[in-house]
């Protein structure tokens, strides 16, 4: 079911699933998100035209845009943050950065629909007022180095197929030796690698970026080209499944989780970890912040600075444990 079904599946009038439609259109072919991002986005607003419906006991319609009001928005936010009596997009409570995005999302709708429909001029000015959830401070919790060499070790077991062996070992360079997200590394094609010694690679936003590639990261994935048992076109994407397809992130997530419950590592040992112990080691060992931030694709320097205060977490635990003076 997509998201136009699944409004009109839920009795969304047809008025404002015209203006979500339009939305669609101006998310994917003009603002260019990522795939990601855009279904995220369009999964918010679908929640929150269901949760009207719950709210207000009716739909909104054209006639009624004066009820997306700053009580609706905060009893929107307050819904998602508590488990539902009702059938809605989210089963469970969202985190406050789910819902933050949310906000978001709506305001993102709101802003486009309000360009073409008066009435939603004044949802638009209301949802300004609307507080963003505070989110827990918390920091990135990178891998140690000795932990990365456990998981090289161990991942190569998780398939007997020597070809999937290669193709995870290949993954895992990636997102550690180039501090990729997920989505990235599974989006690169043979075009991607026309230079041994980088990667080009679509981040957020479509946004490309060259990022060095250092020789046993190109290896690694030469090593698994070599020895894959299917043919790929150049706009392929070379990581792949058992039946040639492209690869799904739940997969390699599945082969990572195993082969972290292998060795007791934490929770927290996720691809997505692998790219905070890139940077995190990169900035122990020396980098420069700025330099940091352009190979991650942060559009700000706030975003990459995170890894200084983990790095200041590192330095005063080491302190502690290795101070001859205990």
């Amino acid at each position: 079911m997509n998201f136009t079904e699944l409004l009109e599946h839920s009795n969304v009038d047809k008025s404002v699933i015209d203006d979500f439609q339009g939305w669609l259109f101006h998310l994917k072919d003009i603002k260019g998100y990522s795939e990601n991002t855009y279904h995220s986005y369009c999964y918010d607003i679908c929640d929150f035209l269901i949760f009207y419906q719950f709210y207000h006991q009716e739909p909104l319609s054209h006639g009624i845009l004066q009820n997306l009001s700053l009580q609706t928005f905060r009893a929107w936010v307050a819904d998602m943050a508590a488990p539902r009596e009702y059938n809605n997009v989210y089963k469970k409570p969202l985190s406050a950065r789910s819902r933050r995005r949310s906000i978001s999302s709506l305001k993102s709708f709101l802003k486009f629909s309000s360009s073409k429909i008066e009435g939603y001029k004044f949802g638009y000015a209301e949802i300004q007022l609307l507080k963003n959830p505070k989110i827990p401070k918390s920091l990135p919790k990178p891998i140690s180095e000795e932990q990365i060499d456990q998981l090289m070790e161990e991942l190569v077991k998780i398939s007997k197929k020597s070809w999937v062996q290669k193709r995870n070992l290949a993954l895992l360079y990636l997102l550690y030796g180039c501090g990729l997200r997920i989505a990235e590394a599974l989006s690169i094609t043979k075009n991607h690698l026309t230079e041994k010694e980088s990667v080009t690679v679509m981040g957020k936003g479509n946004k490309e970026r060259m990022i060095p590639m250092l020789d046993i990261v190109y290896q690694s994935v030469e090593n698994y080209l070599q020895e894959l048992p299917h043919d790929l076109k150049p706009n392929d994407p070379i990581f792949v499944g058992d039946r040639g397809a492209p690869l799904k992130a739940s997969a390699f997530q599945r082969d990572l989780k195993q082969a972290r419950i292998n060795l007791g590592l934490p929770n927290t040992t996720t691809p997505h970890a692998l790219r905070h112990s890139f940077a995190t080691h990169l900035l122990k060992n020396g980098g420069d912040l700025r330099v940091i931030q352009e190979l991650l694709g942060h559009s700000s320097l706030s975003t990459t600075q995170i890894y200084t205060e983990v790095d200041d977490v590192s330095l005063e635990k080491t302190y502690r444990e290795k101070n001859p003076s205990k």
